[in-house]
């Protein structure tokens, strides 16, 4: 006989307390920084490059990234070992963002750590807990924060969403790509643009 009790047990639903906070989703290329054994990484695409491959790759980066990684070392050398920034890095997108709002080129969504074999865990989506990636605790001017658009105190309907994002296109007076919504920390994209183009949202499961 083995005592073992095999079904997990099940969470409680959470009535009251929770949050749903929703950014703004940019169209940008996913581009993340972290620090492992005192050395710098950077992960875009398929691709992970140590901080002394990027002369050799630099016609690998996105554009624009070889200066600005170049520029702004100093920042990425003060992350703790084993964590991680992940953001979105601008002007490779179909929208095209006025330098006036958005007057940074890389914008963090999340923060992480980073296991042995270079996998993300710990994906924290809470803005108020951004600079502790960093050893100064304090989040660099170099680097900008997604917009926060909406906190509510219930999981919004597509209809909601809907509403939300009229609200919102018509006060930053801009084309938007679409919405992040996070719930407890889990989060799921509500998309209204796609190249360039306003569309219905729909599931797509992926």
């Amino acid at each position: 006989m083995i005592k073992k009790s095999i079904y997990p047990k099940t969470r409680r639903v959470k009535i009251a307390g929770e949050k749903v906070y929703i950014t703004e989703k940019l169209d940008g290329s996913n581009l993340v920084f972290f620090k492992k054994n005192d050395e710098v990484y950077i992960a875009q695409r398929k691709n992970i490059f140590n901080i002394n491959e990027i002369e050799e790759n630099k016609d690998k980066l996105y554009k624009g990234l070889y200066e600005w990684i170049k520029y702004n070392i100093s920042v990425l050398n003060d992350l703790h070992n084993d964590s991680a920034i992940c953001g979105e890095w601008l002007g490779m997108g179909t929208l095209k963002y006025d330098v006036g709002e958005f007057d940074k080129r890389w914008y963090m969504f999340a923060k992480a750590n980073i296991d042995d074999d270079f996998n993300l865990y710990n994906l924290i989506y809470d803005h108020n807990l951004f600079i502790y990636p960093f050893q100064s605790q304090v989040f660099p001017n170099c680097m900008g924060i997604v917009p926060e658009v909406a906190e509510l105190n219930v999981l919004p309907t597509k209809e909601h969403l809907d509403s939300i994002y009229e609200k919102y296109t018509n006060k930053v007076n801009r084309n938007v790509e679409g919405f992040v919504v996070n719930y407890n920390n889990i989060i799921s994209k509500y998309v209204r643009m796609k190249n360039g183009k306003l569309q219905e949202h729909f599931d797509r499961g992926d």
